[in-house]
């Protein structure tokens, strides 16, 4: 029960941590700290003066009490049955947070913050959030394992899953590249940034915003038809996710034509992750049920 306990802090945390990561960047504040990690400008308490150091170091303290958590359920899951899937997915958990340490010090340490516009730091960022995304399914995995005592999730991999899974990854890396040319190259309203994203002189990363869209449009699809079949074949109540599905939509519409007001883009990345854990929490109950869709 406290193993179980400590997942369901994990995941809080996990989300949190992403969400504060979103709005450290969306206010330019991921100098703040200079290139110093993991204290601050030399210190281990920020300068409570300068606003974009709280912010920054703020995300990091967040970030830190993940990592605790999730090092405590990596030890004491060294107690269940060797083999056993619950202590593979704190395996796949524990790397996932190490990683997402790892990159978020690079960044810092590298200097690839603020306004920043570097190949390298192009490349980090949507890495850095598809890391959040395997972050987030591992501790789902773990919960739900906890949660239903469950021996195998093998019916959880087919097609399906896979295939939205996929666009799940490609839909967040999208979106945060499309959040960094937001943040480097800001429009001064919806029509002038769509103009931009079709204009052969703008910057390649503003072009690239064009694909967040596309591919977030193919994933709601998708995902829709995919929830009304596991409910229909299955019997798995899928009413929330299809509210959720639909919440993003209208909040993703609302984000662009409010040339990205700070509040609705981490509120619509919130919603995103909570559309990502809930899919992994529903499409986990073929384990549960041992079923599964060929």
């Amino acid at each position: 029960m406290r193993l179980l306990f400590y997942t369901k802090l994990g995941l809080v945390l996990s989300v949190l941590s992403i969400l504060a990561g979103a709005f450290v960047r969306a206010t330019g504040s991921g100098d703040g700290c200079g290139a110093t990690w993991p204290t601050c400008k030399g210190r281990i308490i920020p300068s409570l003066s300068d606003t974009s150091e709280i912010i920054e170091f703020s995300h990091r303290g967040i970030s830190g009490i993940l990592l605790i958590v999730t090092l405590y359920i990596f030890v004491n899951s060294r107690k269940l049955e060797k083999g056993s899937i619950a202590r593979r997915a704190s395996n796949y958990l524990t790397f996932f947070v190490l990683f997402e340490a790892l990159i978020g010090a690079v960044i810092v340490i590298f200097e690839w913050v603020g306004l920043n516009s570097s190949f390298p730091r192009i490349v980090a960022v949507p890495i850095h959030l598809v890391n959040t995304f395997g972050l987030l399914a591992s501790y789902v995995i773990l919960f739900k394992i906890l949660e239903n005592k469950l021996d195998s999730i093998k019916n959880l991999w087919d097609r399906n899953f896979i295939i939205i899974s996929i666009l799940f990854l490609l839909t967040g890396a999208t979106g945060s590249i499309t959040a960094l040319a937001d943040v480097l190259y800001p429009s001064a309203s919806f029509i002038e940034g769509f103009l931009d994203d079709f204009d052969r002189t703008s910057e390649v990363l503003t072009r690239l915003r064009i694909f967040h869209p596309v591919v977030s449009t193919i994933l709601s699809i998708a995902l829709y038809i995919e929830s009304k079949q596991l409910q229909k074949r299955f019997d798995i109540n899928t009413n929330f996710l299809k509210f959720l599905i639909f919440a993003a939509v209208f909040l993703g519409v609302a984000n662009v034509l409010s040339n990205i007001v700070l509040f609705l883009s981490i509120f619509h990345l919130a919603l995103a992750d909570l559309l990502w854990i809930t899919y992994i929490y529903v499409s986990l109950d073929k384990a549960k049920n041992n079923l599964s869709i060929d």
